[in-house]
């Protein structure tokens, strides 16, 4: 399903064409400055990302208490940090040391120009959610930068939008009330890009919601375009036996979990068209977009983005490395090297796609999930996974949900929430797997059907979970605070 596709910057002005703003942004350039610089000249955007980032060092030096006193331990100025390429002379800033410089790390004023819009607060998944208050600014980007994903997708503004997420990740309904489960929540035009821009109708469901309502949800809704994260797409596809919900569906987009590439076959093949994928945090906003090439290319205007070894320095290309976020809007507590726990692949060159932001390559999990599994336990996993993948579609009919959990003695449990008694084939399929994965390892696998299996923290899925991953706060590793000379 997936191509690499060459763009230029005449073929994204006309499909930014297709795009209305609303009348009250008739006048408004800033959209065809976004299409501008995903094509500038690769010294050019340097020059301009650098000046940003500049700015933000020197505001956050002079202003923001936990900066203060970091220049003053590190013996670093403002004007050290000239570039890019001086930011590994600063240690990473992990969430763990956020949530306990929440104060420190909030200036004494805000800039003139800006005013104080929220507070946004991670999802937890992996420990204690972390708190981030934003400005209007910063909010305020994360539609802009919405519609800059859409257009990349190349959706038809006007179509109907489905969301199926956690209630409080819906809007919020009249009185502040979350939505219930069973209800539709409805809006006249899409989030985030129907604040600008003429669209279709927007609708949102919980993921709460039992995947068999989902499920007739969506035949019964008929929408164009589904949103969901990546788990419940795959949990869909699963119930639904492999045939699509809704033949309105013209493409998905995978949120928040990473895809896996047999994720991806699965959903494509499901729903019969492109299943897209955005990357954004709630501490930072949108982060970057995923082309038609496979890479994610960095939103410049909003954040710049490294792929860092484990010692804070920029990983190789073609090697894995965690992803360190700089946040370039939120003068409301300045997030610099922030560690996103997220793991992607390094890359260099020009991107097939055409398009000269800068970029890194697919995710690859979260350092706090695999970094203390002991070795051989992700070859396991996959073999699992692939069992699932090329299943007899006879044979997985009855299977709606899958967890594999490893205790501390490296027992394996593989939960399968089932409609109906699997047949004894299926078992049988997942130990010849098993066995021919770990031929030299005294690693047991018992196999047990159960009606559903719980959310994880935060309200998500996990298809994976081990008792040693750390818990809580440990979830979340101090990172190297090297420094540099």
């Amino acid at each position: 399903m997936e191509a690499a596709i060459q763009t230029d910057l005449q073929s994204e002005i006309e499909a930014q064409r297709r795009w209305r703003l609303l009348e009250k942004f008739s006048g408004a350039k800033r959209f065809d400055r976004l299409v501008e610089n995903e094509f500038r000249d690769p010294e050019e955007q340097q020059a301009r990302t650098d000046a940003a980032l500049q700015s933000v060092i020197q505001f956050a030096a002079t202003e923001v208490p936990y900066y203060r006193d970091l220049m003053a331990a590190t013996g670093l100025r403002a004007d050290d940090i000239r570039t890019v390429a001086d930011l590994p002379r600063l240690p990473l800033l992990d969430k763990v040391t956020v949530r306990h410089n929440t104060q420190a790390l909030q200036p004494g004023k805000l800039p003139l120009t800006e005013r104080l819009h929220g507070v946004m607060t991670s999802s937890g998944s992996t420990g204690a959610p972390t708190r981030i208050p934003h400005t209007r600014r910063s909010v305020r980007m994360f539609s802009v930068l919405a519609q800059r994903s859409y257009r990349w997708f190349r959706l038809d503004p006007m179509g109907t939008f489905a969301y199926i997420r956690l209630a409080d990740q819906l809007p919020r309904r009249p009185g502040r009330r979350y939505n219930r489960d069973g209800a539709t929540l409805r809006l006249d035009r899409w989030r985030h890009a129907g604040e600008f821009f003429e669209t279709g109708r927007w609708i949102g469901f919980n993921v709460t919601n039992p995947v068999a309502a989902q499920i007739d949800w969506l035949a019964n809704e008929q929408p164009r375009y589904l949103a969901t994260y990546s788990e419940t797409l795959e949990h869909i596809c699963l119930a639904s036996g492999d045939v699509t919900p809704a033949e309105s569906i013209a493409a998905t987009m995978a949120i928040s979990e990473q895809l896996t590439p047999a994720m991806r076959r699965r959903v494509e093949q499901t729903f019969g068209g492109p299943v897209f994928r955005p990357y954004g945090l709630n501490e930072i906003g949108a982060v970057a977009t995923r082309c038609a090439a496979g890479r994610y290319h960095v939103h410049t205007e909003h954040c710049l983005v490294e792929v860092a070894d484990e010692d804070g320095q920029p990983a190789r290309p073609g090697t894995r490395g965690r992803i360190l976020v700089t946040a370039l809007n939120n003068p409301a507590m300045p997030l610099i090297r922030y560690d996103t726990d997220d793991l992607a692949e390094a890359v260099d060159g020009p991107c097939p796609c055409g398009r000269t932001l800068p970029a890194f390559g697919d995710i690859q999990g979260r350092y706090s999930r695999i970094a203390f599994l002991p070795e051989g336990t992700l070859t396991m996993v996959g073999a699992v996974r692939s069992a699932l993948e090329h299943m007899p579609r006879a044979l997985a009919r009855p299977l709606r949900k899958f967890q594999l959990h490893q205790d501390q003695a490296n027992h394996f449990v593989l939960r399968l929430a089932v409609a109906s008694p699997l047949d004894a084939d299926f078992a049988r399929r997942i130990l010849t797997a098993w066995r021919e994965a770990g031929a030299d390892r005294d690693w047991p696998l018992e196999i047990v059907e159960v009606d559903d299996i719980p959310l994880g923290p935060g309200g998500k899925f996990q298809d994976f979970t081990s008792d040693h991953m750390p818990k809580a706060d440990e979830a979340e590793p101090a990172t190297p605070a090297r420094v540099s000379p």
